[in-house]
């Protein structure tokens, strides 16, 4: 895993090129922290800059920024490529030679011998690259198919100063001599509705994210660009659904282990030191257990837990690790160590994120990182086969409320919103088995008071939007935003049959990315750990695609078919408990502990002088968060974070 980032100096402007690829790649260094390196061409006033984390051939043959053997292209690279040496292989018999055992050269001679598209398809992994070629005098950014890993681009600067700049986070970007730190509000809008900015925005005007599976040229001399894709997820997704697996459930359970097993084992490949997160649920267990079959020895997993035992994970996942024969590390959470964390959020993120699940995500690295360099990750389940909650009401819940009257629906919303999360849980807990599947949780207040918020809705897209906002309206809370109400929009809607699969499409294209895949990436890369995601092999998706809805959420039950085949590892009365999510408990930390904190944040004079949010509008969901108003915790965190963010990056605008 690495860093990188560069810039095409169209201006000429720079008087120290070199001195800014090496600021550049200083940001960047948590992302790299066994080596670093820049190259500058000065007839193309090109610039590249890469941080190492050493993973595949740890020699120097393997450092970055590489040049080609024809001295044509030049190459940064952050990821994997998990077929690496089967590519190795296929260049050799055409003649190609190597002088290291690198999956970076291998890519750049993917590049050199079939074209930056040629070698995008031919690659399997999480990637990011940029590709400086001479000949043709263009620069290729290039992201991965799913969006695994980052990659930003922008244009700084005006007339004299004009220049492109790309890389891995944005505070590389921001480094760069006349970055405008301009807030882009109706990102900022964004931000609070869903807790994160959706591409292609990003919190600074001018700076987007390119999207996966995309190709970016930009010509040297004119500046022209163009995009092109070298994967269509919708395409592959509508044949997928158009063109379903055939055979019993039995044959679907077979197609999907052995593909499972294959992911995990390319997945594995490393010349450090791996282990594996494993939480207990369904996903990561199916990730270890697979590992734990394919390795000799007892695999390394972790797992992180709270003091507040109703959000701890940790008992659960020792039994599950004690089953799966792992050598295991618990680790325990506290308040002090989580305010510590907190103030790196800020340059953590580089754009607010508000997804609380970060803190967790970036404790259980730094403390994973103490024994390995890789970790492995169950994420992606629940997006490929329906694993959330929202799932389960759209298959169960929503065809029921449809048929309850509009008024009735109303009065039953505003009785559930009478009371808290927390005291609903307190009701949840003692009526749970008497609850069908889809209510089933260790969240089940924060679900009722989700389905209180489907009361207005009348199709299932404004049903979705409602299920993953924060603020159905963040325009009464950004300061001149011209944010609209967010809806589906059917352009990029897949065509699909059902309500399920299609928001299981809008959950892989936007959720996934922008919010697991982001807090993944940035959490783990702060610790220069890196992770890895088996379950969203682009192969794999492309298999759980062809299922038919039936296999992937059955008697209110989601990810049916992944429950059958962890049956091979693990007894179902050992998976049987409701799902948790890597939660934190936001609401008792930000009234108990964190509340000194979060008070001096959101002071309204503070809040007034950096005149982004309405005061009275902040103020009056502290108070209610204050009053014992749980169902405020996460628009208070979002708020918290965005205030912190102002505080450390001090936007112009």
């Amino acid at each position: 895993m690495c860093g990188i980032a560069g810039f095409i100096d169209f201006s000429h402007s720079l008087k120290n090129p070199e001195g800014v690829l090496r600021d550049m790649a200083a940001t960047l260094s948590h992302r790299g922290p066994d080596a670093s390196g820049i190259f500058f061409d000065a007839p193309t006033r090109v610039g590249l800059a890469h941080t190492r984390l050493k993973i595949i051939d740890c020699t120097d043959s393997a450092a970055q920024p590489m040049r080609s053997h024809s001295g044509r292209f030049s190459l940064v690279f952050n990821g994997e490529v998990y077929n690496f040496q089967e590519l190795r292989d296929e260049l050799r018999a055409l003649g190609v030679a190597f002088r290291s055992h690198s999956d970076t050269e291998v890519l750049l001679a993917a590049v050199e011998t079939w074209g930056v598209a040629g070698a995008a398809r031919r690659a399997v992994g999480m990637f990011a690259f940029a590709v400086h070629d001479v000949l043709e005098r263009t620069m290729y950014l290039v992201r991965d198919r799913i969006g695994i890993k980052p990659l930003y681009f922008g244009w700084i600067g005006q007339g004299d100063a004009r220049m492109f700049a790309f890389a891995s986070e944005l505070k590389a970007i921001v480094c760069v001599p006349n970055f405008e730190r301009a807030v882009d509000r109706d990102a900022l809008a964004d931000y609070f509705q869903f807790l994160y900015v959706p591409a292609p925005r990003t919190i600074w005007k001018g700076i987007s994210k390119l999207a996966p599976a995309h190709i970016m040229s930009i010509h040297m001399d004119t500046g022209e660009t163009q995009t092109s894709m070298f994967w269509n997820a919708r395409a592959i997704a509508e044949r997928g659904v158009a063109e379903p697996f055939v055979g019993s459930d039995a044959d679907a359970q077979d197609a999907l282990f052995m593909r499972v097993r294959s992911a995990v084992e390319d997945h594995m490949v490393s010349d450090v030191p791996i282990g594996a997160f494993l939480s207990g649920g369904i996903d990561s267990t199916l990730v270890c257990a697979v590992m734990q079959s394919i390795s000799p020895q007892p695999i390394r997993t972790f797992t992180v837990g709270f003091e507040e035992t109703h959000m701890d994970e940790r008992l659960h996942a020792n039994s599950v690790a004690k089953h799966l024969k792992t050598d295991h590390t618990s680790i325990r959470v506290s308040s002090p160590e989580l305010r510590d964390a907190i103030p790196r959020l800020a340059h953590m993120f580089d754009e607010p994120f508000a997804d609380s699940s970060q803190l967790p995500t970036y404790l259980i690295s730094q403390a994973a990182r103490q024994h390995v360099t890789v970790a492995l990750s169950g994420d992606g389940g629940d997006e490929l086969f329906a694993g959330y909650n929202r799932h389960r009401m759209m298959d169960h819940v929503w065809p029921a409320l449809r048929k309850i009257p509009n008024p009735l629906r109303a009065t039953a919303a505003s009785m559930i919103r009478m009371f808290s999360t927390k005291q609903l849980d307190v009701v949840g807990k003692f009526a749970q088995p008497l609850l069908p599947d889809a209510l089933r949780s260790s969240q089940f207040g924060n679900h009722l008071h989700k389905i209180a918020s489907l009361a207005k809705c009348k199709e299932w897209s404004d049903a979705y939007v409602a299920l993953v906002s924060a603020w159905n309206d963040p325009a009464h809370l950004v300061i001149d935003s011209r944010h609209e109400a967010t809806r589906v929009d059917p352009i990029n809607q897949a065509n699909m049959p059902d309500a399920l699969r299609a928001m299981q499409w809008l959950d892989q294209t936007t959720y996934l990315v922008d919010d697991i895949l982001t807090k993944l990436d940035r959490a783990s890369m702060a610790a220069s750990l890196e992770t890895r995601v088996p379950l969203l092999d682009h192969r794999l998706v492309e298999f759980a695609w062809t299922l038919p809805a039936d296999m992937k959420v059955r008697n209110g039950q989601g990810k049916w078919i992944v429950r059958q085949v962890l049956n091979r590892f693990a007894p179902a009365p050992l998976m049987d408990r409701p799902k948790m999510g890597f939660a934190i408990p936001l609401e008792s930390w930000l009234r108990g502990p964190l509340r000194e904190w979060a008070s001096e944040l959101l002071d309204e004079r503070r809040v007034r002088e950096q005149g982004f949010v309405h005061a009275d509008v902040v103020a009056q969901e502290w108070r209610q968060l204050c009053a014992g108003g749980g169902a405020h915790q996460h628009k208070v965190w979002a708020l918290l974070i965005w205030m912190a963010w102002v505080e450390y990056w001090k936007p112009t605008s």
